[in-house]
């Protein structure tokens, strides 16, 4: 009721504005102004921006050198059962620009990088958050703990970076 109100004193004052400028022609029927906010807030720094908290915000586990398809699965699985949105391209071996595109295509922000070496011999990955531009080695065993934590933060935290 009240932005009805709102709107008829608008209308009202533009009328008698109307009148005092061109008494010969008829006033305009209405008068608007409309603000595209999602394309100023897409426009902001990510330090910035406020965050829109999104259930479907996924996890790309990608794989560098030698395809690791197994090993992604196994994570996939892992973060599945502490009800963590993952998913993998669905390629045995994807190039490391394939899985970029893919979480470009699907609005995929954070990425766990599993390589060869760094499974096999320090038993770590690699978070990699693309919005932020922040990147963490993580122990294999902390990943789920890692990541709980900084999706509680909303990834923004600066502790769980350092």
């Amino acid at each position: 009721m009240i932005a009805l109100l709102q709107v008829s004193e608008a209308l009202f004052s533009v009328g008698q504005f109307w009148m005092l400028v061109a008494e010969k022609s008829n006033p305009p029927g209405a008068v608007g102004v409309s603000i595209a906010l999602e394309t100023i807030i897409q426009h902001c720094s990510a330090d910035i921006r406020p965050f829109r908290y999104d259930v479907s915000s996924n996890i790309l586990i990608c794989s560098r050198g030698g395809g690791l398809l197994e090993e992604r699965m196994e994570l996939v699985a892992e973060l599945w059962e502490e009800n963590i949105k993952a998913e993998f391209v669905p390629v045995y071996d994807p190039s490391l620009t394939e899985q970029y595109e893919y979480a470009n295509e699907h609005d995929i922000k954070c990425l766990v990088i599993v390589t060869d070496t760094g499974v096999s011999q320090k038993g770590s990955v690699k978070v990699r958050h693309l919005e932020l531009k922040k990147e963490k080695e993580v122990d294999r065993e902390n990943l789920v703990k890692f990541l709980l934590e900084a999706m509680t933060a909303q990834f923004r935290n600066p502790s769980i970076w350092n």
